[in-house]
């Protein structure tokens, strides 16, 4: 295999799952250097997204756990316990905040943030960010996250959303932050956030670089569902264009679907739509890809959200509630329960890629390179010595 070209062996190894890659850098000092290379990574991650590959959810019960989505196609899957997740001394108020090319933001009550890799293990913890309103009475409501990737700048993004209620007049006041992975710095985006973010659901979703959330506007009709968008590249609002709706009054809700936005619109008693935006920002874009009547398929669906689809693209993946997963078959029309062993209450349900992204910062990185060359000398004066000494030929 040595005799092979370095790009074939790329592609060979880049179709593997992240725990053998592990082992296959100690083969070698160039192994070691195409599979920690970005050039590998990305070739990596982008294959087991095209391919449905190396795909986890991360549940969070009591404490956090991790399932293989393929092997939610049989009458049972089993979850494993992540006991070695980086705020697992502190598991009461974990919270999950999305996950993106593999990496997977955690919270605690105590507000301690980080970025977590579960397939390499390896973690960051962000610096903290005080909360620097003027002094005036104020009282806390509450804090999301949003966490994505920005392609521009090649760099993943948390955005910090603090509501704080005055204590005279009831006014709300808002502190967008925004930590960078690359400069390991937050700063303050001092435009404001537009109308009131609907702060019930579990961080923004991440769809073509941006993230979004509900927030409601008052009309003379009422409340309004608008879709606000963040930009992570240029850090600026937007507006997302909405489906023609047939009947305006709906409970609101956002997510993600084979990379798209989502929309779903709960009718409360009487349907619930979900819609697919297939070319982001054309409103002519959005298709209706589920629309269930209650009763029916499911005898209550107030909290039915989409994980994602199967490998062939036939099957949705739906939580219904705390309690239960769900395959939906889109051309049938039918549901097939999901039963996964030792779990039974899931706060929270997030698919995760097997990737090799990196959590280091730019910050210190010529340091950290003189480390990593003289680490590989090290092993190559390690692994020189004992071949050498058995009377084996080493071949690179």
């Amino acid at each position: 295999m040595s005799q092979l070209p370095e790009e074939v062996i790329a592609d060979i190894l880049s179709r593997l799952p992240v725990k053998p890659l592990g082992q296959f850098k100690l083969v070698s000092i160039p192994w070691r250097s195409l599979i920690e290379s970005p050039t590998f990574v990305k070739l990596h991650l982008n294959r087991s997204i095209d391919t449905k590959s190396n795909q986890a959810l991360i549940l969070r019960e009591e404490q956090l756990y991790s399932v293989e989505f393929d092997s939610l196609d049989g009458p049972f899957a089993d979850a494993a316990k992540l006991d070695h997740h980086p705020l697992r001394c502190q598991d009461y108020g974990t919270e999950v905040w999305g996950s993106c090319n593999g990496i997977v933001c955690l919270s605690n009550s105590l507000d301690t943030v980080v970025l977590w890799n579960p397939s390499t293990r390896r973690s960051r913890r962000l610096p903290y960010a005080p909360i620097e309103f003027p002094n005036q009475p104020r009282y806390f409501v509450s804090r999301v996250y949003g966490f994505g990737y920005d392609g521009v700048s090649d760099d993943y993004k948390l955005v910090r959303i603090v509501v704080l209620k005055g204590r005279e007049d009831d006014s709300l006041h808002y502190e967008v932050k925004v930590y960078s992975l690359r400069s390991n710095l937050w700063h303050r985006v001092e435009e404001k956030f537009p109308h009131y973010p609907d702060l019930n659901r579990v961080g923004g979703v991440l769809a073509s670089g941006n993230l979004h959330w509900i927030v409601n506007e008052e009309t003379e009709r009422g409340k309004t569902n608008l879709i606000v968008s963040f930009d992570l590249g240029c850090e600026e609002y937007g507006l997302v264009p909405q489906p023609e709706f047939t009947h305006p009054r709906f409970y609101a809700d956002v997510e993600v679907l084979g990379g798209c936005l989502s929309l779903i619109c709960n009718y409360y008693l009487t349907h619930i739509d979900i819609w697919v935006m297939k070319e982001y920002g054309v409103k002519e874009s959005w298709t209706k890809l589920i629309s269930m009547a209650q009763p029916g398929t499911l005898r209550s669906f107030q909290n039915v959200r989409p994980i994602g689809y199967s490998k062939s693209g036939g099957q949705l993946l739906l939580q219904h509630g705390p309690l239960k997963l769900l395959w939906y078959d889109l051309k049938r029309k039918t549901c097939k329960s999901v039963k996964i062993r030792d779990v039974h209450d899931l706060s929270q349900v997030v698919m995760c890629v097997g990737s090799l992204v990196s959590l280091k910062s730019g910050r210190g990185e010529r340091e950290r390179k003189k480390k990593q060359e003289q680490e590989e000398k090290n092993i190559w004066i390690c692994l020189r010595g004992g071949f050498l000494s058995t009377g084996f030929k080493l071949v690179l």
